[in-house]
């Protein structure tokens, strides 16, 4: 067992690692409609109010000032659609005079981002043939006193006189095991940025990011004996977590040639202070059915998320098309935790043996069948957070289900109309994420293997001034 996983044995619910890592899988393609339908590739080309949460040198683009607002719909992976305010965003141009080189004017934006939207469901249903039960493991060391306790207590687990514990199912019984696993909740980001225009040449830009997180985790375990009278009992975990953090970025732009543009950013950390609650509900054939809460408790902790870096280029040809190529790097495997106490050693080392840098890459155009009418089309891939060499899940005893994320690819495409003042856009975006599903930790099944598909529809409607 890695000391990750004796970690997480001994800690429960709260603090994990592996939540630490889902607050933070972000979609870098979501924002303005023209932004997500160009997949987000506009870290180079700026002039966009959702480029300021990649490089905030883009604001420095603009010459006119700039109020948008984007709303989204999207169905989730079971079909369910949700709405959403996807992006907000004020922009102040200063423009003072018409000077052709040096200062030439700056801007001032005040933006919101939706990062993330949480909404999947997952389940899984299986017939057991192994005469091997959850409360198999309810007898060992490993589990938490509270589920040793109450399945003592409820006749689950018994030692019959003896000094070692057994479960009160057979080995020659077969089972009924299903597990479902609910998750909701988003990350939102607002930026306050300030960027500047030297020459039309050099674009400097800094901006301040608060995200705010929401997120909520309902996971049911139920377990029954299909050829004795045994009965059933079943597990259910509840998780709410909110979280308050703050960044700050940097970036620049350069323009070496009328056609070409070159962009860098890089970010902070993002400090979070997190507040998480958690309840676990367990009974066995409905002793317990108007009470059944065994364990509940809340914690705070601070989380650090990675530095990140992008580099980016833009192409403007003949004012009729632009290309936009994007590479953020994220290693997650440098987050860290810490409470009050100090640092959470045995997390923060699991992050750094099991987490991997993850890599994104993007690629977005757009072309004017006329001056006012545009189409859009874009490309994202995300690498895997996680290094599944290290054989994850084998001992890890959480008690309740988990879903770890492996690559992610999108495809986006959308088409815009721009007035002399008034604008609007329309975009398209794919998401599917592969990921290794655990019905039930310690795992006594191979891991599922999902792809989770979600579809976006943003509107943008906007005015320049």
């Amino acid at each position: 067992m890695t000391l990750g996983a004796m970690a997480i044995a001994a800690a429960g619910f709260s603090q994990s690692a592996y939540d630490a890592l889902n607050y933070n899988q972000l979609d870098p393609v979501m924002g303005t409609a023209r932004y997500s339908a160009m997949a987000g590739a506009f870290g180079a080309l700026g002039g966009n109010p959702s480029v300021t949460k990649d490089n905030p040198a883009g604001i420095g683009v603009y010459k006119r000032c700039d109020l948008t607002f984007s709303p989204n719909v999207y169905v989730d992976n079971t079909k369910d659609a949700h709405a959403c305010l996807n992006n907000f965003a004020f922009v102040i141009n200063f423009r003072e005079h018409e000077a052709e080189s040096g200062y030439i004017t700056s801007s001032l934006g005040i933006s919101y981002n939706r990062l993330r939207n949480f909404n999947r469901y997952s389940s899984t249903k299986s017939y057991d043939y192994s005469g091997l039960s959850l409360t198999d493991y309810m007898c060992k060391e490993a589990a938490p006193d509270y589920i040793f306790n109450e399945a003592n207590e409820m006749g689950l687990i018994s030692d019959e006189g003896s000094s070692e514990f057994y479960s009160r199912f057979d080995r020659r019984d077969n089972f009924d095991k299903q597990t479902r696993y609910t998750e909701s909740g988003h990350v939102g980001q607002w930026d306050i940025s300030y960027g500047m225009n030297i020459s039309n040449r050099v674009y400097l830009g800094a901006a301040l990011g608060i995200s705010v997180l929401d997120y909520k985790q309902k996971a049911l375990y139920d377990e029954s004996s299909v050829n004795s009278q045994i009965g059933s009992y079943y597990l259910d975990n509840y998780y709410d977590v909110d979280g308050v953090g703050v960044n700050f970025k940097l970036g620049a732009i350069v323009k070496p040639v009328d056609f070409m543009r070159i962009g860098l950013a890089i970010h902070t950390r993002t400090l979070y202070d997190i507040f998480e609650t958690y309840s676990v509900d367990f009974d066995y054939n409905d002793q317990y059915s108007n009470q059944p809460e065994v364990d509940h408790g809340e914690c705070s902790y601070k989380l650090k998320t990675p530095f990140k870096m992008q580099g980016s280029l833009g192409f403007v040809i003949a004012n009729k098309a632009l290309i936009g190529l994007e590479y953020n790097l994220d290693n997650y495997s440098a987050m860290r935790m810490s409470d009050y106490d100090g640092d959470l050693v045995a997390q923060n080392d699991q992050m750094k043996e099991e987490f991997n840098a993850v890599h994104t890459f993007k690629l977005g155009a757009e072309y004017k069948v006329i001056d006012e009418f545009s189409l859009r089309a874009g490309f994202a891939f995300m690498t895997s957070p996680i290094d599944y060499d290290k054989n994850l899940g084998e001992e890890l005893y959480l008690f309740r289900p988990l879903s770890l994320p492996q690559q992610t690819h999108y495809i986006t495409g959308g088409a815009g109309y721009e007035g002399d003042k008034f604008y609007c856009d329309l975009a398209y975006v794919f998401r599917n994420q592969k990921a290794n599903f655990y019905g039930m930790l310690p795992q006594d099944e191979t891991a599922s293997s999902l792809n989770l598909k979600n579809h976006n529809i943003i509107a943008t409607i906007g005015w320049r001034f």
